[in-house]
């Protein structure tokens, strides 16, 4: 599976290389698919509308998934990343994680309207926290409670988007990513948002931030910190343990933002496929 994907984005990178329509027609694609969706072209209509979809997609699966409305409303205290949690601590990273994700992608569609840089990061970032905490809410109305410390890795997270996002030099030496390689570690379960077994969530340090590297090899190097844990949940069969890690690769994000295209590019700045990097743990505890 590594040496197909190897093949498969090397093919395309070098397909775009020589055949500039090619590239032009899969950003125009692209461009007109973002115009489309934005629903409206209004900042404040859009961006209420943006919110209130990601609210209503998060509600829909918590009542369907997670059991929200079938306890009366509680906080319930998770800890962190302590052995005696729940999922190691993934789902904080996983909340990070998604807090920041889903800022970027409401701070781009706002900029996409007409908003400058630093207003549109700041509404994604708002946006985002308001979807996320209402998801807390409902999961105060299930069997999970409303976690406070989930409010705070989600409050994290928006925050990083903002500074990220908001400052172009920041973001040329950060990524915040996702990796997700199905472990087959889970038995009956349909919910893949909270199959930590096969997730990773980090923060890769790009070379590329460096003016003097950026037209020299070193440029596509990074370094990652990452974390994860195994074998939390009921249904998992593998062991528990819990993992913070360090890696070097070569940046996906910005091979693929020398091929110039731009739908490549996006992929890679927020997901990282597995197999695609030298790691070594830094800590770890199991069982």
């Amino acid at each position: 599976m590594n040496k197909l994907f190897t093949f498969a984005l090397s093919l395309l990178l070098s397909t775009s290389i020589y055949a500039e329509g090619f590239v032009e027609t899969i950003n125009t694609g692209s461009d007109k698919a973002a115009k489309f969706t934005l629903i409206s072209e209004d900042p404040l209509v859009g961006g209420a509308v943006d919110t209130a979809l990601v609210t209503c997609g998060i509600a829909l699966w918590g009542f369907t998934q997670w059991k929200w409305g079938t306890e009366k409303f509680h906080f319930h205290s998770e800890g962190w990343f302590e052995q005696e949690s729940k999922t190691g601590g993934s789902d904080k990273t996983g909340h990070f994680y998604m807090t920041y994700l889903l800022s970027r992608i409401v701070a781009s569609r706002m900029q996409d309207r007409g908003v400058g840089l630093k207003w549109a990061s700041f509404w994604g970032s708002l946006s985002s926290l308001t979807s996320m905490t209402l998801l807390e809410i409902g999961d105060g109305t299930s069997p999970y409670g409303f976690s406070k410390e989930d409010f705070i890795a989600d409050s994290v997270g928006a925050a990083m988007a903002f500074l990220v996002r908001a400052y172009p030099k920041v973001d040329e030496f950060v990524d915040v990513r996702f990796e997700y390689w199905p472990s087959g570690s889970s038995e009956g379960r349909t919910d893949f948002t909270t199959d930590y077994s096969s997730m990773r969530h980090l923060v890769a340090l790009k070379l590329l931030g460096f003016d003097a590297l950026k037209r020299t090899p070193l440029s596509l190097v990074e370094f990652q910190v990452g974390y994860y844990s195994r074998g939390f949940r009921s249904y998992d069969t593998v062991q528990e343990s819990q993992h913070l890690y360090v890696g070097i690769g070569i940046s996906l994000a910005d091979l693929a933002r020398r091929s110039e295209i731009n739908i490549l590019k996006n992929t890679f700045e927020f997901y990282q496929p597995g197999h695609t990097y030298i790691e070594t743990d830094i800590w770890s505890r199991s069982e």
